[in-house]
């Protein structure tokens, strides 16, 4: 006895082929759709929020989750205690992965990390997004941090300041631990980090309010070295062979005798 090998579509027939491609396209059910086709609105609405209460909460946040976590949760936490859906359904437990810049790589700052998300979820033109965010950077590269004080403080200890220079975890927290003399894991330098994310997170929402009260305006610039730099580099200059607007030197410490 011979044993014919049918295929697929003999097997299946005309009605059994349309059948198929009912499922697999428009015959769909609503119930069989994809949850993405029922997504809330983009951006998200935003709701002016007290900085100090979002400090505290990100600080608070931040033993739960660390530096990321705990900026993007202040802010998520409010609106859903507020408004409910579709804030309660975020799923904040992603934010865990910023810790120590990106799963403890010593990349972008986690707290900036979950601030530019922020940012990101609620400012609608990608134009104000960017000038939201280089604000943002540009405060936290310059200023002297932390400076927020938490009411009860995790680790009662007097907390020393220092300068970044840099949106970098490794950099941020190599400076600081060389300037007051901790060592990086320590207890001092986890409060430290849980009151930069706090500080962090209270900016985002300072920026956030003024622009959505029309009020935005940038305090910070590139320096002039930046900008020179950029000059040369980025896109549009006469090499075009790189894009960044970090603080240069802090990676860049030597370059060549005939570098302009």
């Amino acid at each position: 006895m011979i044993v014919k090998h049918l295929t697929r579509r003999q097997i299946l027939g005309p009605i059994g082929i349309a059948a198929g491609s009912c499922v697999l396209s428009s015959c769909l059910s609503e119930s069989a759709s994809s949850p993405l086709d029922k997504k809330p609105g983009f951006p998200w609405p935003y709701d002016k929020l007290d900085p100090q209460i979002t400090a505290e909460r990100a600080y608070n946040d931040h033993r739960k989750g660390h530096c990321m976590y705990g900026a993007f949760v202040s802010v998520i936490s409010q609106l859903a205690e507020r408004y409910g859906e579709p804030y309660s359904s975020f799923p904040v437990g992603m934010m865990r992965y910023g810790a120590g810049g990106a799963a403890g790589s010593g990349s972008l700052c986690g707290a900036l990390n979950g601030s530019a998300a922020l940012i990101g979820l609620f400012v609608k033109k990608e134009e104000d997004m960017k000038l939201l965010i280089d604000e943002l950077f540009l405060w936290y590269e310059q200023t002297e941090l932390p400076t927020y004080i938490p009411e009860r403080p995790a680790l009662d200890a007097k907390i020393p300041t220092s300068v970044s220079n840099s949106i970098l975890c490794h950099i941020s927290v190599t400076k600081w631990c060389k300037m007051s003399g901790n060592k990086t894991f320590s207890k001092q330098q986890k409060e430290r980090c849980a009151r930069l994310s706090a500080d962090t997170a209270a900016k985002t929402v300072e920026l956030l309010n003024a622009h959505f009260a029309g009020e935005f305006s940038a305090a910070h610039e590139f320096d002039d070295e930046v900008k020179t730099c950029r000059s040369c580099h980025t896109k549009g200059s006469d090499r075009s062979d790189s894009r960044g607007k970090m603080h240069c030197r802090i990676c860049h410490s030597s370059l060549a005798v005939d570098h302009p």
